[in-house]
């Protein structure tokens, strides 16, 4: 009832909507669909892993993090959301700062220079436009039909990464200075080859938000009905 359910397939309202989500409740969440607290936004685990074939080889793990930012995003387009649930859906969305903060642990290699160490670390992408589409995928359950994401799909275009590991090369200052500013340096190059598998993790979680939203009620409570 507040704020009242949009028509189907009515971007207007449903970008109204959905921005009133995000900037009124991204602090505490709303139990009444089922949204979580979205910012700090915790990530229990993610992983980039890139092969061997890629100018940046990295095994790149980050464990109790938190994703900070998603309280200032906005958003700017809709698609999709219409009575039909197996079709495709689309979220587009700008943020002007979106942190990954917490521990890491790295190997691998960065533009032929090896890179190793466990810490802290900060990955923020500024002034960012994303895009996340999926396809979705109707669930019966007592007779009522939910809706789930399938083939989730983030794309990222910021107008700057910065990256920052501390205790890279167990502890050598030097070396880890050296390496942050070799990193920031060279950022949009590294952003580029780990764009692919950094999308990928970052689609699962906003996925994961997004189906814990449409698991509160059937799909067609979700809408006034026209």
């Amino acid at each position: 009832d507040d704020p009242k359910p949009c028509k189907y397939g009515d971007s207007e309202c449903l970008l109204k909507t959905i921005n009133y989500f995000v900037s009124e409740k991204h602090k505490e969440g709303d139990r009444s669909i089922n949204l979580v607290k979205l910012d700090p936004l915790p990530v229990a685990k993610m992983n980039i892993n890139q092969g061997a074939d890629s100018p940046v080889n990295i095994d790149l793990t980050f464990t109790n993090n938190n994703l900070l930012g998603i309280g200032d995003i906005t958003f700017i387009g809709v698609k999709g959301f219409g009575k039909n649930i197996d079709k495709k859906h689309e979220l587009k969305f700008k943020v002007p700062r979106l942190s990954l903060v917490g521990p890491y642990d790295i190997k691998g290699k960065v533009l032929i220079l090896p890179i190793s160490g466990s810490g802290k670390s900060n990955m923020t992408m500024v002034n960012a436009e994303l895009t996340f589409s999926f396809t979705g995928k109707s669930v019966e359950k007592n007779g009522e039909m939910y809706m789930e994401a399938t083939n989730v799909n983030l794309l990222t275009k910021p107008e700057r990464c910065y990256y920052q590991f501390s205790n890279l090369f167990n502890g050598d200052k030097a070396l880890g200075d050296n390496m942050n500013a070799f990193l920031n340096d060279n950022w949009e190059a590294i952003f580029k080859e780990v764009q692919d598998s950094m999308q990928s993790a970052f689609a699962e979680i906003f996925k994961a938000i997004l189906e814990k939203a449409f698991t509160k009620y059937p799909y067609a409570k979700y809408f006034e009905d026209s």
